[in-house]
């Protein structure tokens, strides 16, 4: 099991994780902070943090910012995507999988003095997935809008991994909003996050997928056989929910987690670049086309200069990973 902390501020809602594993972290009262906790009986606790006074002599420390990740590229190669990884959509396919996951709420009519509102998560026949965290939406002039947590509210809480037919269950604190519930319709937002892998073969003349490590259900994952030119990874999606790859698909061995220096970074900017091209909707589909060549110039760090100095991917099994996230929602009402 996992431990994973999310950081859910009044302007973001959704938090990623650079790495396949999250890292425990415990907050700490200090002089000038303080902390309200918020729930605590479920998976993910809130926290409610308060500055109560800055110190005069506070150190400010000056971090760059420019990359936060350990990669073999600079950041001006991390940002060059369309020369890194061809994306391209292709033609809808069937929606097969319908509500592969899905969240409903324990009652469908709420009192506006409700405290707590329980909900299910369910995973009805989808890859084994981490359930993140929830945000609400108002019915509100005829549109869904935001329905605003309070300042400075910390989600921390323990991984669960959810497995087909599986279901578990997550509390809405209402001790977590600006405001009280209103009579009318709200909405409950929720998503997981799912690590998905596929094998291959590549060869001096060829790269041939794995069969039984292919993934041919509610998502098709898999590599098309090709020369040995690039690696062509087919990703198809045939529910009817918004999937998000977060990064680009990585390229690892059962020992070496890095194989490739151009395939997934995991540095934020380049899951800001998915977020504006590569959600796909229930039915979409995407080819991603990785070359198996790179130019050793365009790393600058001498000693991953060293390690990737081959300037190719050699002979050998290949592990190629897509890291998601899932969305869902419901509706409930206030009367």
């Amino acid at each position: 099991m996992k431990t994973i902390i999310l950081f859910a501020m009044l302007s973001s809602v959704v938090c990623l994780s650079c790495t396949n594993k999250r890292q425990q972290s415990q907050p700490e009262a200090t002089p000038d902070k303080e902390l309200a906790i918020i729930g605590g009986g479920d998976t993910v606790t809130m926290i409610q943090v308060s500055d109560i006074k800055a110190s005069k002599e506070q150190t400010v420390l000056e971090i760059d910012s420019t990359l936060d990740i350990d990669s073999p590229l600079s950041q001006s190669e991390i940002e060059n995507y369309e020369n890194r990884v061809r994306m391209q959509r292709l033609p809808n396919v069937s929606i097969t999988y319908v509500d592969t996951y899905k969240i409903r709420t324990q009652q469908s009519i709420y009192s506006p003095g409700t405290k707590e509102i329980v909900f299910d998560v369910i995973n009805m026949d989808g890859p084994t997935a981490e359930p993140e965290h929830y945000w609400l939406k108002q019915w509100k002039n005829g549109k869904w809008v935001d329905f605003p947590f309070i300042d400075n509210l910390v989600f921390s809480g323990v991984g669960y991994d959810l497995v087909k037919n599986d279901i578990v269950s997550k509390s809405i604190h209402m001790s977590a909003f600006k405001y009280p519930l209103k009579p009318g319709k709200y909405q409950v937002n929720f998503y997981v996050f799912a690590n998905i892998y596929t094998y291959c073969n590549l060869t001096e003349e060829n790269i041939l997928s794995i069969k039984d490590t292919e993934m041919d259900e509610a998502f098709v994952f898999k590599v098309l056989p090709s020369t040995s030119d690039s690696i062509r990874i087919l990703f198809e999606n045939h529910t009817n929910l918004d999937v998000q790859p977060i990064f680009l698909p990585s390229i690892s061995t059962d020992e070496l987690y890095m194989a490739h220096p151009f395939a997934r970074s995991g540095w934020t900017g380049e899951a800001d670049y998915m977020r504006s091209c590569a959600c796909l909707k229930g039915g979409e589909a995407m080819l991603f086309t990785i070359p198996v060549s790179w130019d050793v110039n365009r790393i600058t760090d001498k000693n991953y200069k060293k390690q990737f100095m081959t300037g190719k991917l050699l002979p050998g099994k290949y592990k190629i990973g897509l890291q998601l996230e899932i969305y869902m929602d419901t509706e409930f009402e206030v009367k």
